[in-house]
């Protein structure tokens, strides 16, 4: 963890106890969204936060000088309302955090929209408990634009909200029907899923021929990312997706409804996995990231499972993680250990993808 001076937004970083084991995820978040993490505090509570909480952000608040809170879990629109009064401090949960990155990388009309509209509809809770604390005679005037301004405020945001969904509603049909015609024109379509951070986008542009950007940051892909190639005398069509990240928040998941329809109309999948985690996190990861597919109702098509990363950990230890997922997995079928990095184990991976197109027969 960085503590020098520099310029980012500084940010005191609250881990709910339901996240105690993802401390490393939440400073990749916050810092891909541009904190610095300055301070952290364990928190044993949940969604409602406890006045000696207050006191010691309080009291960091004086030696740290940072202007954010981001509270690390599901907090109460109470407690928000609370942290903020007390303080004068803004607060960010999880979900916002994850929407502020998704507003640095979004570049279409649809993502904008998608992520305007998951913020008003994380936000609208909040809102009305501070119109509801209005009525109360306890507004924190640094805030808002006063009683009437913000019970005006949510009327506008609620119209936005269904215009924002009309529009996003025409934009997914035109997209569907796109999809539809490359399924029509015999494109086998492949999203590559997995984890943020374990190397969709390197396999991506290894097999592709792309050059799309890579790094450690999560979401450096934000919306899918296309790219069709020939190989066995098939097209396949190939799709870098969003990264999948633990608990996906409701709202998250309906406002990128574009990008993970995907995976809901593809013909097979590619889950990539970073083999160099421990075998708690990969197994925890595996678990999460299918429920996702449930969710979406794509659990049922081709799944490959991608081990990627082989050439960062020694030949036993992918064994012994290879034999270790497949007994806590039994339905896993086929399991590939690769590296993008070093083009080690591709060959094997679209000779797998071509005997499955083989099978559900999808030919050109």
């Amino acid at each position: 963890m960085d503590f020098d001076g520099n310029n980012k937004k500084k940010a005191f970083l609250i881990l709910s106890s339901k996240f105690y084991e993802h401390f490393d995820e939440a400073i990749i978040l916050a810092e891909t969204a541009g904190y610095e993490i300055v301070g952290f505090k364990k928190f044993r509570g949940g969604r409602r936060i406890t006045d000696n909480l207050i006191e010691i952000i309080k009291n960091n608040k004086k030696d740290l000088e940072f202007d954010t809170v981001i509270y690390y879990g599901d907090i109460e629109p109470s407690s928000v309302f609370k942290l903020e009064k007390e303080t004068k401090i803004r607060v960010l949960d999880r979900v916002q955090l994850i929407l502020e990155i998704f507003a640095q990388h979004a570049g279409s009309k649809e993502a904008l929209l998608q992520i305007e509209m998951a913020r008003i509809k994380h936000d609208l809770p909040i809102i009305r408990e501070y119109i509801r604390r209005t009525k109360l005679g306890e507004l924190a005037g640094f805030l808002g634009p006063g009683k009437y301004g913000i019970d005006t405020y949510k009327k506008q945001l609620t119209s936005r909200l269904a215009k924002i969904k009309g529009e996003l509603e025409q934009l997914r049909k035109t997209e569907q029907e796109r999809l539809m015609r490359r399924k029509e024109l015999g494109m086998i379509s492949i999203p590559i899923v997995g984890y943020a951070s374990a190397g969709k986008t390197s396999l991506f542009n290894l097999i592709t021929g792309e050059s799309k950007p890579v790094g450690p940051e999560y979401f450096t892909t934000l919306f899918p990312k296309h790219k069709m190639i020939k190989y066995d005398g098939l097209k396949l069509a190939f799709a870098d997706t969003v990264g999948f990240i633990r608990d996906v928040p409701p709202e998250v998941i309906e406002a990128f409804y574009s990008t993970l329809e995907e995976v809901t109309i593809s013909d097979i999948i590619v889950f990539v996995i970073d083999i160099t985690e421990s075998e708690k996190d990969i197994k925890e990861k595996i678990l999460a990231g299918t429920d996702i597919l449930k969710k979406l109702n794509a659990i049922n098509k081709p799944i490959v499972f991608v081990l990627n990363k082989i050439d960062e950990i020694k030949s036993d230890e992918i064994s012994n993680k290879t034999e270790s997922i497949k007994k806590s997995f039994p339905f896993i079928n086929k399991i590939i250990p690769i590296s993008a990095k070093k083009n080690i184990g591709i060959d094997e991976l679209l000779k797998e993808i071509i005997g499955i197109s083989r099978k559900i027969k999808v030919y050109v």
